[in-house]
């Protein structure tokens, strides 16, 4: 397996430093996850402990992946509510103010006649309310499969370097240029948020994590949200039993009709656990969240058998497997790649060949065929990166 290509240009070493907000887990206290987990991977019920090295804890990252494979059933679940959830945050917070959005460079755009730039195109971006623009914004969710007719749904993320919103856009698609608009729902939504993952199942857009606190006392959100987009509607899951702990810069993937939340942080505690919930099971009154694989720090199995703890990685869905590039711990950035198979529940780590992108967290990947595209990131030295690297996963 190897990595097929890459396209870079210069870029200057940036200034903005990462979040420093010193918390010890997801609720403050570091407890282990008492969700259920899988056969073989049982918990020894110890409790997770920050690292004792010095940490620089990186801010959430916007990867997201999704599948477009489920239908409309999913609304019609009686674990479906339109509550308001009891954590909802205020507007303003005070995380990742040095990361803003409004200090990020940006990249000139290709002039028109250019028709063809190779690996890129250029598509203009109308918007239907040109005194509110949503871009640019940090850590927001969008869904990275677009839907059957085209459409793009971004909710939430960072504006102005103190702002975090809890909005919803949709990009609409068209041959040669995209129309961008915001979307009115029916019942109030996930709330304002930032490093929270998203993905598109049918008509279903899902939403799950991010940082909500106000407050160094605030518990993370925990909660599964769910937008019909057919209706414009809010909705919530409500499963009985313990739930993940809530989280930023996780990823959030879809095999079948079983999502799955890989990694992510809290500052000062970072995660490699696997967690699935089977949307299917929805109907059901014994549905319930799933580990499959604990934190290395938790009992789970040692480094060397599952992917570090990390967080702001990549990870896409082929071939009923997930793909798992990059993150940092806030230690080591990484440049690995990691296979997981639902079948015997296990990762393995690839070996790839030839090139290999430098180690970089924050960045963003897709799929086209069998080939996963990564683009930009931060490296270690808190430089932005703007090169396009392939990796074909059946090489």
């Amino acid at each position: 397996m190897s990595f097929l290509f890459k396209s870079s240009k210069k870029q200057q070493g940036s200034a903005l430093p990462a979040a420093t907000r010193n918390i010890k887990s997801s609720d403050g206290s570091g407890p282990p996850s008492n969700i259920p987990s899988a056969p073989g991977h049982a918990r020894d019920g110890s409790n997770g402990s920050p690292r004792e090295k010095s940490q620089q804890t990186p801010t959430p990252g916007t990867s997201v992946n999704s599948l477009n494979s489920l239908g409309e059933k999913l609304q019609d679940s009686p674990q479906w509510s339109s509550e308001k959830p009891s954590n909802t945050p205020s507007p303003e917070q005070k995380a990742l103010r040095d990361r803003a959005d409004s200090d990020l460079q940006h990249t000139r755009m290709r002039p028109h006649h250019d028709s063809s730039p190779y690996p890129w195109s250029q598509r203009h971006l109308n918007f239907t309310v040109p005194t509110n623009h949503p871009f640019p914004r940090y850590g927001a969710a969008a869904n990275s499969l677009a839907s059957k007719d085209g459409s793009i749904y971004i909710m939430g993320g960072l504006i102005h370097g103190s702002t975090v919103k809890g909005d919803l856009w949709m990009i609409e698609a068209a041959p040669n240029n995209l129309s961008c608009y915001p979307v009115a729902t029916t019942s109030e939504g996930p709330g304002p948020r930032v490093g929270h993952a998203a993905l598109l199942v049918g008509n279903a857009f899902i939403v799950f994590g991010g940082d909500t606190k106000t407050d160094e006392t605030d518990m993370l959100d925990d909660t599964l949200y769910l937008l019909n987009t057919s209706t414009k509607q809010w909705s919530r899951a409500a499963p009985a039993g313990p739930r993940p702990p809530g989280r930023y810069g996780h990823s959030l993937n879809i095999i079948g009709s079983k999502i799955y939340i890989f990694g992510g942080q809290v500052e000062g505690f970072f995660f490699n656990d696997l967690v699935t919930f089977d949307l299917n099971a929805l109907q059901q009154a014994s549905n319930r969240w799933e580990t499959l694989i604990q934190n290395t720090i938790d009992g789970g199995p040692p480094h060397g058998q599952i992917p570090p703890a990390r967080t702001n990685h990549s990870v896409v869905t082929w071939n009923e497997k997930l793909y798992l590039f990059g993150g940092t711990d806030g230690v080591t950035w990484f440049s690995d790649v990691w296979s997981y198979d639902p079948r015997t529940n296990s990762w393995s780590q690839l070996e790839c060949i030839g090139y290999i992108p430098v180690a970089r967290e924050g960045h963003a990947a897709a799929l086209v065929g069998d080939v996963m595209y990564v683009f930009g990131g931060r490296t270690e030295e808190g430089n932005d990166l703007g090169d396009l690297a392939a990796f074909r996963i059946t090489t």
